[in-house]
């Protein structure tokens, strides 16, 4: 079904051919790098002068391993972001069309907007799941990808498995599953079922639970023919040398990124509990976040911001987001410093 999804200039398309995607040893003539060295150094990256894997195969290594998946189910992006526009590049023809779930994260409409292509947006139900048969109502021959967000941003809840897996089975299409913050979830990812489904491709990320947000480094689980499409049309070198490294240390730290999630989890039940203590309503959270409503939540946010210089995300007078604000789960101290400001406010 892949080869039939794909648009046919990039099925037909040949490929860049950059100078290490055929040789990553050797006495390097052929890419016109400045073999004398790099104007700087950094202490355990050496030849920074010399461009880096172009398919990131140890850093596919290692997710693979540490997924329990074969790295060629495994693609690595910069930032989930990049996926996410290649995955649009891909599939999608100018005239065809993609649908978001909605609440929920800007990047996918703004990637459907950048690209010139009709974004459909189909609304959760009031308890922020996937409403099913609104879903197939506005299905047509034109959608090529579905986006959704699992645990979703910014209303924090797991999207039903059993619904993702109902889309997958019925949409002759691509689902996209974001799980950027599944590492505080309930329930495990759905990585596993990537490698059984053809047309699901789930996003995960070093951004969140991993605290390397400034190293973009995202990744995607999926068929491999899905996979293969995207190293197609990416950027000859996505991911840098340092991020790509970082990345892989990363993975050995297991226990480290455990210990941030056993503290924010800790800190987001006590924070959740002081907030409706004070009247807020708090929706439940799978997330490193908490989605809360106050009849003023606007005022006290710009408040919040322009007296204490403590930034919290509002969200206006958005569909099913109307007088709610988003607050991250800082350190205990910040947290603290927050619920004191939000308290001296109402």
């Amino acid at each position: 079904m892949i080869d039939s999804l794909v648009r046919k200039n990039i099925r037909d398309l040949k490929p860049y051919s950059s100078a290490r995607s055929l040789y990553q040893k050797g006495v390097f003539f052929d890419a016109n790098e400045n073999a004398l060295g790099s104007a700087v150094k950094l202490q355990g990256y050496p030849e920074l002068n010399r461009y880096p894997d172009p398919y990131s195969g140890e850093l596919r290594k290692a997710l693979g391993e540490f997924l329990g998946v074969s790295e060629k189910n495994v693609f690595a992006g910069n930032g989930s972001d990049e996926i996410i526009d290649l995955l649009i590049r891909v599939f999608v023809e100018p005239s065809e069309e993609i649908i978001v779930l909605e609440p929920t994260y800007g990047m996918y409409k703004v990637a459907g907007d950048t690209a010139g292509i009709k974004v459909k947006v189909c609304p959760l139900n009031s308890e922020f799941q996937i409403d099913l048969p609104s879903l197939w109502n506005i299905l047509s021959p034109a959608t090529k990808i579905i986006f959704c967000c699992s645990p979703n941003n910014p209303t924090s809840n797991l999207l039903r498995r059993e619904d993702i897996e109902k889309m997958c089975k019925r949409f002759r299409g691509i689902v996209v599953v974001d799980e950027a913050y599944i590492e505080f979830a309930s329930q495990p990812s759905i990585g596993n079922m990537a490698t059984g489904l053809e047309n699901l491709v789930v996003l995960r990320t070093f951004s969140k639970a991993w605290g390397l947000a400034g190293i973009r480094v995202g990744y995607a689980i999926a068929d491999e023919k899905v996979l293969n499409y995207l190293d197609k049309i990416k950027e000859p070198y996505n991911i840098n040398k340092i991020s790509s490294t970082l990345a892989i240390k990363a993975l050995r730290e297991k226990d480290t990124m455990l210990g941030f999630r056993k503290v924010i989890l800790e800190e987001r039940e006590r924070m959740s509990k002081r907030l409706r203590e004070m009247g807020f309503t708090v929706f439940p959270s799978e997330a490193n976040f908490l989605l809360v409503k106050y009849p003023t939540s606007s005022k006290i946010a710009k408040k919040l911001a322009e007296e204490s210089g403590l930034i919290i995300r509002e969200f206006g007078n958005k569909k099913l987001l109307e007088n709610c604000v988003r607050i991250t789960i800082a350190t205990p101290e910040q947290n603290k410093l927050l619920l004191n400001s939000l308290e001296k406010l109402i």
